[in-house]
């Protein structure tokens, strides 16, 4: 994946429609197949304790049975955000399927099985999204302008209904990585870029830098700070901050990772022990004592049945 270049490109007009259903019970069963490929993100949807992947062919969730995967409603989700509620996407329906592409922006409460398209449907894919854990503030990054949305960053307290295009005054980044919403202050938002990590308290009308600190592939945000990771030449770092005392503990990786940029964090709401981390080479591993001891779960995209 590797890091992103910002093309700043989307006020609106929403549909909102019901979604189709699955031709079979929608459920999460046994693998067919065990290798992923183009994962869109990560995290522990619907306040439980089992962790989602989005990729380019559907969702997969990890939890004490291990691995399984989505047996239909196999779209390839961008952008992907959960929630306590469930999650947050955008992207394209699989192939044969009677959604639009793209899909504009949906958001599902049951796991996939439904998708309930919120803004855009059928006009815009969003590849940055991000959305507030319980606050439900949805931020996205437009690339693709049209008369309904303008280009760069735009929130929406309403799920879509309404749109407020961000200044971003102090943004001075040539690249981005992610943005990242605080999981309950609608109005806190992190970049990640090239150049750092900034931070916006209004709804991402003014920035200014949290953390020089170069290359930072994607950051992570939690109710009291959250996680980081970057990368120079030759080594991966990962690290944990605080955001009301602004310190920073090292976190050490495995060492089969340590030159494998890190392209998602997942941190679980219900357990702050437990973090997830997917790399660039598709390696996934897990953690349930804030990365003290790693669990390796994928190696090159093919999913393993460690617990």
């Amino acid at each position: 994946m590797g890091i992103l270049k910002i093309i700043f490109g989307i006020p609106l007009a929403l549909v909102i429609l019901t979604a189709c259903s699955s031709k079979n019970e929608y459920s999460f069963v046994k693998m067919e197949n065990s290798q992923i490929d183009h994962v869109h993100g990560v995290g522990y949807t619907n306040g439980g304790d089992e962790f989602v992947v989005a990729t380019h062919y559907g969702l997969y969730q990890y939890g004490k049975d291990g691995w399984k995967e989505a047996n239909s409603e196999k779209h390839d989700y961008m952008g992907f955000s959960a929630v306590r509620e469930g999650f947050y996407a955008s992207g394209h329906p699989e192939q044969g399927s009677k959604l639009e592409n793209p899909l504009g922006l949906i958001k599902s409460t049951d796991r996939g099985a439904t998708l309930d398209q919120l803004a855009f449907y059928g006009e815009i894919d969003f590849h940055y999204l991000t959305a507030g854990y319980d606050s439900n503030v949805v931020y996205v990054f437009n690339e693709t302008p049209n008369k309904k949305l303008k280009g760069g960053l735009n929130y929406s307290l309403d799920e879509g209904k309404t749109w407020i295009e961000a200044t971003m005054s102090g943004l001075n980044i040539t690249n981005i990585s992610n943005i990242a919403a605080h999981p309950s202050k609608e109005e806190l938002l992190l970049v990640g870029s090239k150049e750092g990590i900034y931070i916006s308290k209004d709804f991402g009308q003014n920035f200014s830098i949290l953390n020089s600190t170069q290359m930072v592939t994607y950051i992570a945000l939690t109710e009291t700070g959250g996680y980081y990771t970057y990368f120079d030449v030759s080594k991966v770092y990962l690290k944990s901050f605080s955001l009301e005392k602004g310190l920073e503990k090292n976190i050490e990786l495995p060492e089969e990772i340590m030159t494998d940029p890190i392209i998602f964090i997942a941190s679980n709401p219900s357990n702050e022990n437990e973090i997830v981390i997917i790399t660039d080479k598709l390696n996934i591993y897990k953690s349930k004592d804030k990365g003290l001891n790693w669990g390796e779960l994928a190696f090159n995209g093919k999913l393993t049945s460690n617990k």
